[in-house]
């Protein structure tokens, strides 16, 4: 047999060969059940033990991207080619979940370990390459001596490498960083969006990528932000007034600390949180790269979705809607051209609909179907020692985290619903076709 026989038959049986999923080291951690999820029987090595490798390799992962100083939204991108690669490479070996994308044969005794570490380099390498001799290589080397030489051992990288290569050739056309310039009106059009930076628009290309599970980017477009003459509007305007302000009396002192704390570094924190969740429940190694596999293509997806519509409705932010408050052409919005936001530098991408929202009550989603329960026990410490923060449904999460960019002056009501609805959507529609077991 040779080390690796591509099946591509079965990659078509299975999915249409275009069709991938997929989709941070500020911390977020993940207290499960306090029974850990059974680990799986490996079909080579007898019980596996608790993984350290998915784990380590998205650790590798946060540092190379805090090291390139790269946006949120290329950071779950790239996370979720990482996270397919794992997973298609430790399926590969021990087939007891369908592949994603990328469907090969492995020898029989080859090292997942091996594998995981050989794909996960491969994949970083290719989407950070400024970060392969002082992070990635080394990583790369560490992990490898960690493992027996041996056949097993050559075996896995060739898997890892195998899969990483090809799913490099099937994502290169997926519009990731493609040039698109966004034109604000000159002169400002109330209600339309005037980045809030001197720096390029951020992720103005997301909304026209291939997603990797969705039909299309804009498959859960929201229905749009509130007319600026509608009551509605008038609601969303002066809540954020009230509570947004860099000066407000109305926010109590723990939506501050609320509002502060969900604006950490979003991908660092979702990145840690999912590591803490895998080493805290004691998964191994299939069921590791399982759960990264979930939350990556569901958070990826969510936020093309997400970014589609914020591109597409390119809605004003609290920041110049409040300040131009008389321009909207409705009475109930009275203007204030000293207003400013509780959070400093406001995300310069439109607001509509709310990016947080629309992908963190996702993670709770995923974390309540991979454990069977509404009861998800979700802890976020704070590295900016603001304390710790406990959720113990998704609708706690949500709801937190939904309030938070209200309180910070970032969002108005519509956008944080609205983007809650986009998580839900994408959860449901990746977790009910994709993760399936090979005995469902």
């Amino acid at each position: 047999m040779d080390v690796i026989r591509s099946r591509s038959h079965r990659v078509q049986k299975h999915r249409a060969i275009g069709r991938l999923l997929v989709g941070g080291m500020v911390v977020a951690l993940l207290l499960g059940a306090t029974t850990p999820v059974a680990a799986h029987r490996s079909l080579t090595t007898g019980d596996l033990g608790p993984d350290t490798f998915v784990t380590a390799w998205d650790a590798t992962g946060s540092l190379a991207f805090t090291a390139a100083r790269l946006t949120p939204a290329e950071g779950h991108t790239i996370f979720a080619y990482v996270a397919i690669a794992v997973y298609d490479s430790v399926m590969a070996i021990h087939e007891e979940y369908e592949p994603f994308a990328v469907d090969v044969d492995a020898p029989d005794g080859a090292s997942a370990e091996a594998a995981v570490a050989a794909a996960a380099h491969a994949i970083l390498v290719h989407y950070l390459p400024a970060q392969k001799v002082a992070i990635l290589d080394p990583a790369l080397l560490a992990s490898l001596a960690a493992i027996p030489d041996g056949q097993a051992k050559s075996d896995g990288i060739a898997v890892g490498e195998e899969v990483a290569a090809a799913l490099i050739e099937m994502r290169s056309d997926d519009g990731f960083r493609e040039a698109v310039t966004y034109t604000p009106p000159d002169p400002p059009i109330p209600g339309v969006w005037i980045p809030t930076a001197s720096t390029p628009p951020i992720g103005p290309y997301l909304g026209l990528m291939r997603p990797f599970a969705l039909k299309s980017a804009d498959q859960f477009r929201p229905d749009g932000p509130p007319d600026l003459h509608s009551d509605r509007w008038a609601r969303d305007y002066n809540e954020v007034k009230l509570y947004g302000s860099s000066t407000s009396t109305a926010r109590t002192a723990a939506q501050t600390v609320a509002a502060r704390f969900w604006a950490e570094p979003p991908v660092q924190q979702a990145r840690n949180s999912f590591r803490t969740f895998v080493l805290g429940h004691g998964l191994d190694v299939v069921q590791a790269a399982r759960f990264m596999g979930m939350v990556s293509v569901v958070y990826a997806d969510a936020l093309i979705a997400c970014f589609e519509a914020k591109y597409h409705f390119a809605f004003w932010r609290p920041i110049t809607a409040i300040r131009a408050g008389d321009t909207d052409g409705n009475d109930a919005t009275i203007g204030d051209p000293t207003w400013s936001t509780l959070l400093a530098g406001t995300p310069n991408h439109p607001e509509y609909p709310s990016a947080h929202s629309c992908i963190t009550p996702a993670g709770g989603i995923v974390i309540s179907r991979f454990l069977g329960t509404a009861q998800i026990d979700f802890t976020v410490p704070s590295l900016t020692g603001l304390g710790d923060r406990h959720y113990a449904t998704t609708k706690d999460l949500r709801e937190d985290v939904s309030n938070a960019r209200i309180w910070g002056g970032i969002h108005y009501r519509t956008a944080v619903v609205d983007g809650a609805a986009i998580a839900k959507k994408t959860s449901n529609y990746v977790l009910a076709r994709f993760f399936k077991s090979t005995g469902e």
